[in-house]
């Protein structure tokens, strides 16, 4: 199947079509013919952001008119052509790859259970695989980093306890309920008298959720090995050794072949969150977990939401240096700020935006929205400001190189103030893949 390679936030506005592989010898011709059979091409993800199209091309004028959002991924155009959108970042008028596995891995331990981030991410099962490079593969990095810190976080807490049945050969005792068939062949066939096999419940950490979240570690174990980009995150293979010693006494049951049922437990709230992503980690590779070796692989179409990983970045640099008031997407009516910051000190609205504001102005409509979240009654009254207060509001955008490494007060103090009162705006530093 031919797949069009092309960067996310593509625009003819800032970049060549030249930049797209083969685009002059072949996809031009291509992409044409299409839209002459369906007019415009249009591929969505309404499970993310029903607004923004992952691959729109139609045609301007006789020229093909192209653009991508900020979802990486991939995904059919036609039933033999596929789009793989490639994760490519512009800061300060360059190029560069934004260390997106880094930037997860490393947020993850400060997103609290209660706060949902599961739309970060949608596989489509729907449709049919396709095949690609195991390289190109950019959703099995970050669904591995998010189950190991899942996994992590669970082994830290302690396994979960209950009750399990297990089958054991008995030497001159009995225990629970006889297994009358297994005991006439296995021992009595042999003049073996002594033992009866029997099925009895135990207690203890061999449970079937266990078992299930061991069998899901162990494809990423197997993944790990072969994907060295991961390697290098802070405390990564620490934390797999942590997690082998705890899954120590927990049965690695390889015959598993079909997605568990998750039960809710208060107690536990990780494993739910933990079972969610081995089922998602599972059925796409077919439950095999041996298959990590191969450099083509099939999967289902997915895309990923860029803009979602950089707000937990974001995150994570207040979290660091606020232990508390910090509330990430919470709901005020139906508006939802991306993070709201409460302290006695200082009050701020604050919007994450995944765009190059390096060298352009801030788009009127990412003020207008800061502007709407700054002035609305119900934070005001959650911030338990007066009505005739001022809340400040900080646009955060990403920038390669940034000197602010963190977000604590100092530097929030370092913002520039925009055309409009009260409303600032503030870069950031991001990791960055070097080619070395």
């Amino acid at each position: 199947m031919a797949t069009l390679r092309i960067r996310e936030n593509f625009h003819p506005t800032y970049h060549n079509y030249s930049s797209i592989q083969d685009f002059d010898s072949k996809w031009e011709s291509i992409l044409k013919s299409q839209i002459d059979q369906k007019g415009e091409i249009k591929i969505k993800c309404n499970k993310i952001n029903g607004e923004l199209n992952c691959l729109h091309v139609k045609k301007d004028n006789d020229r093909l008119y192209i653009e991508t959002s900020y979802l990486i991924g991939l995904d059919f155009i036609s039933e033999d052509l596929s789009v793989m959108v490639e994760p490519k970042f512009d800061s300060d008028q360059k190029e560069f790859s934004i260390d997106f596995y880094k930037m997860l891995f490393e947020s993850l331990p400060y997103v609290k259970f209660s706060e949902d981030i599961s739309n970060i991410y949608h596989v489509d099962f729907s449709k049919p695989k396709i095949e690609i490079n195991q390289k190109d593969d950019f959703l099995t990095p970050i669904l591995v980093v998010q189950f190991i810190n899942y996994l992590d976080n669970i082994c830290h807490q302690g396994l979960q306890k209950g009750y399990y049945l297990i089958e054991n050969n008995l030497n001159n005792k009995l225990k629970g309920k006889i297994l009358v068939k297994e005991t006439m062949k296995k021992n009595h066939l042999k003049s073996n008298y002594n033992r009866t096999y029997c099925r009895y419940q135990e207690f203890g950490v061999d449970t079937l959720e266990n078992k299930f979240l061991k069998f899901a570690f162990q494809f990423c174990f197997n993944y790990l090995n072969q994907f060295n980009k991961l390697k290098i995150i802070n405390n990564f293979n620490s934390r797999i050794g942590y997690i082998k010693n705890s899954l120590e006494k927990v049965t690695l049951e390889t015959s598993i072949r079909n997605s568990i049922q998750i039960k809710k437990n208060p107690l536990f709230p990780a494993y739910e969150s933990a079972l969610k992503l081995a089922n998602l980690i599972l059925k796409r590779n077919a439950f095999n977990i041996t298959n990590t070796t191969s450099n083509m692989i099939e999967t289902y179409p997915y895309w990923i939401d860029m803009s979602k990983i950089f707000e937990l970045h974001v995150l994570k640099l207040l979290r660091m240096s606020f232990k508390e008031g910090v509330y990430y997407q919470k709901g005020y009516s139906d508006r939802i700020p991306d993070i709201i910051l409460n302290l006695d000190s200082v009050k701020f609205v604050i919007d994450v935006k995944y765009k190059d504001y390096t060298k352009r102005s801030i788009d009127i409509e990412d003020i207008r929205q800061v502007a709407a979240y700054a002035r609305m009654k119900p934070i005001f009254h959650d911030l338990k400001m007066k009505n005739n207060e001022i809340l400040d509001a900080i646009i955060i955008y990403p920038r390669v190189g940034s000197i602010h490494q963190s977000l604590n007060l100092d530097t929030l103090n370092m913002k520039k103030e925009l055309d409009y009162y009260n409303i600032y705006k503030l870069d950031v530093s991001v990791p960055i893949i070097t080619n070395k």
